[in-house]
C-alpha cells in the first residue's frame, strides 16, 4: 500500500512554525506583526504597539504549541487591547516550566519500555512503515496524571493518549495503554498519530488555529482500521480510567 506522505509536508522547522504564527496573528489580529521568538526566562510574552495598525511582538518559544485559545487571545488583543485578553495570555505564560530551558531532558530518561509495550521499537517500527524513517522525534511513556473533566454536570476523569512537543520533537504515550488489554494496533494508532502531527502543521487560516485540519485528517486515514480504533478509543477510555 503506498502512503501519500509528500516530502514538502515535512517542512515544519522553528521557523515555518514561527511564520504561521505571525502570519496568524497578523490576520486575526487585523495588523501588521513584527515577531520575536525567544528562551527569555523571565519575560515570556510583550507587546509594543508601534502604531495603530503595526505591532511588535516577543514571545516565549512555547507559544508554538499553546492551546488554540491562547493563540486566539493574544489576536484578539492585539485587535481591541482588551485586558481579558491579554490577562489569558498571561495566564498562559506563567504555566511555562522554563527548567527545561537550562536542562532539556535527555533521550536516555524517557523511558520507552513498558511492562507490555516497548515504545522504541513501536515508534521505530510506524515511523518506517508510514513515514520513511523520516520523523525526527524523541518517545516515552508519560507520567500516570488524569485530568479531570471540567464543565457543568459532567464527573469522572479523561485522558490524553498521546502528545507532541514541536519544540522538543517528543512523543508522549499515557502509560495506562501499556497493559494487556489494549492491542498493540491501538498503540501503534496512537505513536502514528502524533507523528503526523510533525509532518503536518497547525492550519491558521480564517483566523482560527486548526490542530487538525483537513490535510491531517486526509492522511490520517492511511492507518488501518481507522473507524475501529477510533471506536476503540471510547471503549479503552471507559475501561482503563
Amino acid at each position: 500500500m503506498n502512503h501519500p506522505v509528500q516530502g514538502d509536508l515535512f517542512a515544519t522547522s522553528a521557523k515555518a512554525s514561527a511564520e504561521s504564527l505571525r502570519r496568524f496573528l497578523s490576520e486575526a489580529g487585523d495588523c501588521r506583526v513584527d515577531l520575536t521568538l525567544t528562551r527569555n526566562r523571565v519575560t515570556m510574552a510583550s507587546v509594543a504597539f508601534i502604531t495603530e495598525r503595526h505591532v511588535r511582538v516577543r514571545l516565549h518559544a512555547h507559544f508554538i504549541t499553546a492551546p488554540e485559545d491562547i493563540w486566539n487571545a493574544l489576536a484578539a488583543y492585539l485587535r481591541t487591547r482588551r485586558r481579558r485578553d491579554w490577562n489569558r495570555v498571561a495566564a498562559f505564560s506563567k504555566t511555562i516550566d522554563t527548567s527545561s530551558e537550562a536542562k532539556r531532558e535527555p533521550v536516555s530518561r524517557l523511558s520507552g519500555k513498558g511492562r507490555i509495550y516497548d515504545l522504541s521499537e513501536i515508534g521505530k517500527a510506524v515511523n518506517q512503515r508510514f513515514f520513511s524513517g523520516r520523523v525526527r522525534y524523541q518517545i516515552g511513556w508519560g507520567r500516570n496524571r488524569p485530568e479531570r473533566r471540567k464543565g457543568r454536570g459532567q464527573r469522572g476523569r479523561s485522558i490524553r493518549f498521546g502528545s507532541w512537543s514541536r519544540t522538543t520533537h517528543t512523543i508522549r504515550v499515557h502509560p495506562l495503554l501499556d497493559d494487556e488489554r489494549v492491542p498493540r494496533e491501538f498503540v501503534e494508532y496512537i505513536v502514528f498519530h502524533e507523528m503526523l502531527h510533525a509532518v503536518v502543521p497547525s492550519d491558521c487560516s480564517s483566523g482560527r488555529r486548526y490542530d487538525h485540519p483537513e490535510t491531517f485528517r486526509v492522511l490520517e486515514r492511511n492507518f488501518p482500521n481507522l473507524p475501529e480504533m477510533k471506536q476503540l478509543a471510547g471503549e479503552l477510555l471507559r475501561m482503563l480510567v
